[in-house]
């Protein structure tokens, strides 16, 4: 195993993180993150789509803030419903204290949570309101994705919108939800057979139908019309089972010319390529990202992320970032040799490579709570390989005071100070 101990001579920085939030706010039990081609959008389809909105003068379009090596971390919905005051101020000031805490140890980048539960964290067109934004008579107390924003640039942060496109909400939620078309998707199963389903507690949308698919890139173009983000970020909440009967019927109805499996990764990757133009038809020097499983096989395996034709294709990525979440002791998916196995599996010169790293498990797993500075050997070998830049997830774990993680912190900060990014 490759760790080794550093002296560090940095100072401490001072982790005090404003608590904020209703108090009567439920209990949040943390998840980890996280997350074939159809003709694609070539550059003259682009410029007509700019023509015709209107966009094509470039004074109209925002010019993203983006890095050439990413090193971000992830800002959970779980995070975020600690912060998300009824008082305005009070969520600016501890979005900016997150942020400068960021930016001291050494990130340029931010995947923030907007869409956890195919809902938003915004007034939107097309989804409900998340249960954590705090609302006053069914209205919204404040914007806290354009605050978001201004904070990161005032920081010179990139901020990329964290979404979970097929992951919905629970029953008693969407029954709420009235006015969206998940609702109605819900309450007319009869006439939107398999579009929502409930799996394990939750409901999720289906990425076979051409109407979920619509609703997902629909919502990604509404973020970018209407926000200055850098870009648009998914992890690996795919397929939630592997189940057939999750959705026979409408594999039924496709003609069965593929198997299941290689008609469910087809189905991915329409979501994926997608989303992707929907985002670039906006602006396209925006970036777009997946953040899978790191253990590859599972990509196929279990949800139907064709993780090789991504990475090999133009038209679906400009970066993306495995949850490479393994020490190097690990027997299943040993740090080093997935690394390497993904760096081989990136054959595309356009899609960049960031190795996301698991800050959590530096108090839940033996190999990273005894070894100290596991996370900034990490970073340094997914330099040393090759790799783009990291992510780091999630925050909860970059900005304690907790003596022990502000010392692995000092390790991570220490080790990306060596590097220019």
């Amino acid at each position: 195993m490759k760790i080794h101990f550093k002296f560090r001579c940095f100072v401490l920085i001072a982790a005090a993180l404003m608590a904020s939030g209703c108090a009567d706010r439920e209990a949040l039990t943390l998840q980890s993150a996280s997350p074939i081609p159809q003709e694609l959008t070539n550059e003259k389809e682009l410029s007509d789509t700019y023509e015709a909105k209107g966009n094509n003068e470039a004074s109209d379009l925002y010019t993203p803030l983006n890095y050439e090596n990413q090193i971000s971390a992830w800002i959970s919905y779980i995070e975020l419903a600690d912060m998300l005051s009824d008082d305005e101020e009070e969520f600016r000031q501890s979005v900016l204290n997150m942020f400068e805490q960021l930016s001291e140890t050494g990130c340029n980048t931010v995947y923030v949570h907007v869409r956890a539960f195919s809902d938003s964290l915004f007034e939107s067109e097309y989804y409900a309101l998340s249960k954590y934004l705090p609302t006053k008579n069914g209205e919204p107390c404040y914007d806290p994705l354009e605050i978001m924003t201004d904070c990161a640039h005032e920081l010179s942060l990139s901020f990329h919108a964290w979404i979970n496109p097929l992951r919905c909400e629970s029953e008693e939620y969407i029954e709420a939800s009235s006015d969206t078309l998940i609702y109605k998707w819900y309450k007319n199963s009869d006439s939107y057979d398999e579009y929502i389903s409930l799996i394990d507690g939750h409901f999720w949308l289906n990425p076979c139908k051409s109407e979920v698919r619509e609703l997902i890139c629909d919502g990604v173009r509404e973020i970018a019309q209407n926000y200055e983000i850098d870009g648009v970020v998914i992890d690996d909440y795919f397929y939630p089972t592997t189940l057939e009967s999750f959705d026979e019927s409408s594999y039924a109805e496709s003609g069965g010319n593929l198997s299941l499996e290689e008609w469910r990764l087809e189905n991915c990757s329409l979501l994926v390529s997608e989303m992707y133009s929907a985002l670039k038809a906006e602006n396209e020097s925006l970036l777009f990202g997946v953040s899978p499983s790191g253990n590859i096989d599972n990509n196929y395996s279990v949800s139907y992320a064709d993780v090789r034709i991504w990475c090999s294709e133009d038209g679906y990525l400009d970066y993306i970032a495995p949850q490479i979440y393994f020490g190097y002791e690990n027997q299943v998916c040993p740090f080093l040799q997935t690394l390497e196995e993904w760096r081989e599996l990136v054959t595309n010169e356009n899609v960049k490579l960031v190795c996301a790293l698991a800050v959590y498990k530096l108090e839940q797993e033996n190999e990273y709570i005894e070894n100290t500075g596991i996370i900034a050997e990490q970073i340094s070998d997914a330099f040393e390989s090759g790799c783009d830049g990291i992510s780091l997830y999630s925050v909860a774990w970059l900005i304690s005071d907790e003596q022990r993680l502000a010392q692995e912190r000092e390790a991570v900060k220490l080790e990306l100070s060596e590097r220019i990014y």
